[in-house]
């Protein structure tokens, strides 16, 4: 729907419902272009090393891993070119987790969590895309406690932002056990090789499963 559409593109409203419904976020500031004081003075109290991005963009576009303070003007102006919105957030030890949420309300159906095993770096276009130098694990090498845990917070995070249908949740998991929102993938890719199938494959559904659910998903609308 609009509301779910609109809430998860935009970073800087994503992560405030986030919090809201009791999901830990990064520590962040939001910037915006042409307004007074410099990102540097703006983004003070932050511990880096930091990630620069645009506020409403996809796919990686226009971020950047700032590990000292002279590297952020430059990193701020680069994420102004895709949106007059920025938000500069610290980096979260650990690694990134996700899992695939279909339905509505409380009938939710959830994948199993998947994890990205990351070479160097962050998750960038080129890696989202190849798979260059990271490995994708399915299920996550998480326990069950832990991955039940993960389960939990995608389906708050869904609810809060008013996703309905289907969407793919985003998240970090720290070497202390904790569970730190990322972002939602409204439309996630689905091929047969993509993440999304990849979660319900493992907790049990075939490609052909899946997308009759999303069409009754869509029917009951």
């Amino acid at each position: 729907g609009v509301l779910g559409s609109a809430a998860c593109m935009d970073k800087e409203v994503a992560h405030t419902l986030a919090a809201a419904a009791g999901v830990r976020v990064p520590r962040s500031v939001t910037l915006y272009k042409g307004e007074e004081g410099s990102p540097l003075e703006r983004a003070a109290g932050l511990l880096y090393p930091l990630f620069v991005k645009p506020a409403n963009a996809g796919s990686s576009y226009g971020i950047t891993r700032v590990e000292r303070a002279d590297e952020l003007t430059a990193a701020v102006e680069l994420a102004f070119a895709f949106d007059s919105k920025a938000v500069v957030e610290e980096e979260i030890p650990g690694f990134e987790v996700g899992c695939a949420v279909v339905g509505r309300g409380a009938d939710l159906l959830l994948g199993e969590v998947d994890e990205v095993e990351l070479a160097s770096g962050f998750f960038d276009y080129e890696e989202k895309y190849t798979l260059r130098t990271s490995a994708l694990h399915v299920p996550a090498r998480l326990s069950p406690a832990d991955a039940a845990r993960v389960k939990s917070a995608a389906a708050a995070v869904y609810r809060a932002l008013g996703c309905a249908g289907f969407a793919r949740v985003d998240l970090f998991f720290t070497p202390e056990g904790r569970i730190v929102f990322n972002e939602v993938n409204t439309i996630p890719g689905f091929t047969e090789h993509s993440r999304f199938p990849g979660m319900l494959r493992a907790a049990g559904y075939g490609f052909s499963q899946i997308l009759t659910r999303i069409l009754e998903e869509a029917m009951r609308a």
